[in-house]
């Protein structure tokens, strides 16, 4: 759910969401204006990563009004993808989202959506609405856009309480298996201009790497790992394009979570899982890191010429989970991986394998 000044942060072949803003309706112009009344008393946003191809976004809000009940439009709003995608409305919504609902002290509401160039919006401080038609028979430039899901909502005095839901499919990109952006600051536009208590729930999947940007959060010590994991300081290379800091993370199983009181966010949530390229002209898979997501590993490159290289394939299901070898080539060859995290309580057990990785262990038997 996000405010329109926000559009400086969207990446190529990515897609930004943000926190819901407010918004003053003259005529077909949206524009977005800061509430002096209404703060927001709590968030708890659950972000959750499904099959590697879609993410569900959860969020819980309570608003506090301490006067008159009072109507506002509240505007999500997700930037058209870019890219090698098609960008145009399908249905009239956004072609990676579904499953859109906001619901207000327990009341389903309804919506518009509004489809706002961001040129516009520079020249004239005010968001027109631009036709459907015209994206549709490509007369502007369709990846130059923006979708604005707004609905009015009747904040009655005391606690209101906001539950706002989405499903959007993954995009990547040739430097990215996939990426997610979530605008934080929006939530600066309400009275309170923060969160009086924040909580972020980031749950990725088993087995998952991906990198966090340290933009609004400044210690890797201010997440809790509710499960199995670890996180590291990323170390910049010729190949980075982030301009901020990032913390490398690997979660063999649960989630992350970030808590924090009078949230005042001073940047966004950046997620990214990043492809890994060969560094030599002859890769193998002891010049290569082997990705710790089972979605993502990259053997399919290098096809094992020895034994030992198809001994490795064959266990590599079992060292994402931490297992220690018995045999030493192997019990070397996993420390060496950034991700390997020795479980001495774990033991070699298919019935807790992915379907994929079950595929590998036949492959290479």
């Amino acid at each position: 759910m996000t405010k329109f000044m926000t559009l400086c942060f969207v990446l190529i072949s990515a897609i930004s969401y943000a926190n819901d803003g407010v918004y003053y309706a003259s005529g077909n112009h949206l524009i977005p204006i800061f509430e002096t009344d209404i703060s927001v008393q709590k968030e708890i946003l659950t972000v959750k990563k499904i099959n590697h191809d879609f993410i569900e976004v959860t969020v819980y809000y309570e608003f506090f009004n301490p006067k008159a009940a009072k109507e506002v439009i509240v505007g999500f709003e997700a930037f058209s993808p870019a890219g090698d995608v098609d960008p145009t409305p399908k249905n009239g919504q956004h072609p990676f989202m579904k499953n859109f609902t906001v619901k207000l002290n327990d009341k389903i509401l309804g919506y518009d959506i509004a489809y706002v160039d961001d040129q516009e919006y520079a020249k004239t401080g005010k968001v027109n609405s631009l036709d459907l038609k015209t994206l549709v028979s490509n007369e502007i430039d369709i990846q130059d856009f923006y979708y604005v899901y707004h609905f009015k909502a009747n904040f009655q005095p005391g606690v209101n309480k906001i539950i706002h839901t989405y499903t959007y499919k993954l995009s990547s990109s040739v430097e990215e298996y996939y990426n997610f952006d979530y605008v934080l600051t929006a939530a600066n536009r309400w009275a309170n201009k923060q969160i009086d208590d924040f909580t972020l729930i980031l749950d990725m999947g088993e087995c998952e790497e991906f990198r966090l940007g340290k933009t609004f959060y400044r210690e890797n010590s201010e997440w809790l790992i509710n499960g199995l994991g670890k996180m590291t300081n990323h170390t910049k290379n010729d190949y980075d394009y982030a301009d901020y800091e990032e913390t490398e993370c690997v979660i063999q199983s649960g989630n992350l979570i970030f808590e924090k009181k009078n949230f005042h966010p001073e940047g966004e949530l950046y997620v990214s899982s990043r492809r890994i390229y060969p560094t030599t002209d002859e890769p193998s898979m002891f010049n290569t890191p082997l990705s710790y997501s089972y979605f993502t590993y990259n053997y399919w490159e290098m096809e094992p010429t020895t034994e030992l290289e198809k001994k490795i394939l064959r266990n590599l299901p079992y060292a994402r989970r931490g297992y220690v070898f018995k045999n030493a080539d192997l019990q070397n060859y996993f420390s060496k991986q950034s991700w390997y995290m020795a479980n001495l309580n774990y033991s070699s057990d298919t019935e807790g394998l992915h379907p994929l990785e079950l595929e590998g262990v036949e492959r290479y038997k």
